[in-house]
C-alpha cells in the first residue's frame, strides 16, 4: 500500500513549519526502518491558495497513492488533532505566502457544503494516544490553507485526510496561529505533555501511528450504507468511562451536550433506570424538517439496557404526525476505555425514513463533540 503524506512551507516569517518537519523525520525513519507492506511518499505544499491545490495534484499523479494523509499546524493547539472534515470556503484572516487573501470564497463553487475524513478520525486519534502523545478530534480545520487541503483531499479517489499538529518550534514559540484558530494565542503557546514539550520527533511518532492505522485497516472509515441503515458516529472523550456514562444519565447534563448545534435542548426527567426515560424538546434557531412543529423536534426517549460504564441502549419515538417520522428507533451508545480517554460510539437503527441519514449521522457528530468538550478536564 502506497500512503502520501504532506505538510506545508515555512509561513508567515517563521523559519520552521511543524507539519514539514514531522514530515521529513517520519521520511527519515521510515527509510531506516520500513515497514513491511507500505511504501510511504511524502511531498511539501506551498502556503498559497492558488498553488496549493495544483501542487497535491501533482504529488498524486506522480506517486499515485493508495490514501493521502495531509498534514497541517494550527498555532493556537496543544494536541494532535485530526479533522472530521473540510468546509467548501476559503477565509483569510491574513495574506497566504504569496499574497492571496480570499474572502469567503467556495473552494469549489458546486461542491458540497463540507466534506468528511475519508478515515475514521476517532481510530486515528486512538493510534496517537496508544504511543502516549496528546490527540483529540477537530471539527473545525478554520478556512486557511489547512481547511483548503482538508477540503480537497476529502474528495480525493482514493482515502484521503487531514491532521493539524501543535506549532513546535526548536526554539522560542510560532508567531502564526490565528490563520487556523482565530482566538489562537500570540504568540502562539507552547505544547507541553507529561510536564515537557512536545518535538519533531513526537509529532513524526504521530503521524508513523496514524500511516499503520490507515495500512492496516484500522482507520477505514465504517460503512453506513449497509442493508438494515445503521447510523453512526464516534469520538474519543478525555474523561473516563464512569463519567462518560453519568453524562448519559444526568438530564442537566443531557440539555447541555445532547442537543446539536443549532438547537437547545429541555427535558423532562422519567429516571435512570430500565423502563425510566425522559422527553426532550429540541428548538432549532434555523428552519428545518422539524418533525413535531415548525421548528420543534419532540421525542420519547426509553432505556431499554443500562450496562454501567460500558453500554446504554434506548428506544426512541418521535412526537409527529408525519408519518415519516413513525416507528420506534433503538440507539445504543458503547464506551470504550482508551487509555485513560473513553471512546464513545453511537449507533441508530430502525431510522425513520424522513431523517436524512448525512443529516443524522452529523447531528450526532455534533452531539458528541458537544459531551466531549463537556467532560473535558
Amino acid at each position: 500500500m502506497r500512503i502520501l503524506v504532506t505538510g506545508f512551507e515555512p509561513f508567515g516569517g517563521d523559519p520552521e513549519n511543524a507539519s514539514l518537519e514531522a514530515v521529513r523525520r517520519l521520511a527519515a525513519a521510515w527509510a531506516a526502518d520500513p515497514q513491511p507492506g507500505v511504501e510511504l511518499a511524502t511531498g511539501v505544499l506551498p502556503v498559497s491558495f492558488a498553488d496549493a491545490g495544483p501542487a497535491l495534484e501533482a504529488l498524486i499523479a506522480q506517486h499515485a497513492p493508495d490514501a493521502v494523509l495531509a498534514v497541517g499546524e494550527a498555532g493556537g493547539r496543544r494536541a494532535i488533532t485530526p479533522e472530521r472534515w473540510g468546509v467548501n470556503e476559503d477565509l483569510a484572516w491574513i495574506p497566504d505566502n504569496t499574497g492571496g487573501q480570499p474572502l469567503g470564497t467556495a473552494i469549489e463553487p458546486d461542491g458540497p457544503e463540507r466534506r468528511g475524513s475519508g478515515f475514521d478520525v476517532d481510530a486515528l486519534v486512538s493510534a496517537i494516544l496508544a504511543v502516549g502523545l496528546p490527540a483529540d478530534v477537530s471539527d473545525d480545520a478554520g478556512r486557511f490553507l489547512c481547511n483548503h487541503i482538508a477540503y480537497r483531499v476529502a474528495g480525493l479517489p482514493a482515502p484521503g485526510g487531514f491532521v493539524h499538529v501543535p506549532a513546535v518550534r526548536t526554539r522560542g514559540a510560532a508567531t502564526v496561529g490565528a490563520e487556523t484558530d482565530a482566538n489562537a494565542p500570540a504568540p502562539a503557546s507552547g505544547v507541553t505533555h507529561d510536564g515537557r514539550g512536545l518535538t519533531f520527533d513526537d509529532l513524526a511518532l504521530a503521524l508513523a501511528a496514524m500511516v499503520r492505522a490507515i495500512a492496516e485497516g484500522r482507520a477505514s472509515r465504517p460503512s453506513t450504507r449497509e442493508a438494515g441503515r445503521v447510523d453512526r458516529a464516534s469520538t474519543v472523550v478525555q474523561a473516563g468511562a464512569w463519567q462518560v456514562y453519568a453524562a448519559l444519565l444526568d438530564p442537566a447534563a443531557l440539555e447541555v451536550w445532547l442537543p446539536p448545534e443549532g438547537a437547545v435542548g429541555r427535558i423532562e426527567w422519567g429516571g435512570a433506570a430500565v423502563g425510566g426515560g425522559f422527553e426532550m424538546e429540541l428548538r432549532f434557531e434555523a428552519p428545518v424538517d422539524a418533525k413535531t412543529s415548525e421548528d420543534t423536534d419532540v421525542s420519547r426517549v426509553t432505556f431499554v439496557e443500562l450496562v454501567p460504564h460500558r453500554r446504554v441502549v434506548q428506544r426512541v419515538v418521535f412526537d409527529s404526525d408525519d408519518e415519516r417520522f413513525g416507528g420506534e428507533m433503538t440507539m445504543t451508545w458503547m464506551l470504550e476505555p482508551v487509555g485513560a480517554a473513553t471512546r464513545v460510539t453511537v449507533a441508530a437503527t430502525g431510522v425513520p425514513e424522513g431523517v436524512s441519514q448525512a443529516d443524522h449521522e452529523l447531528g450526532l457528530g455534533s452531539s458528541l463533540a458537544k459531551l466531549a468538550a463537556h467532560l473535558r478536564p
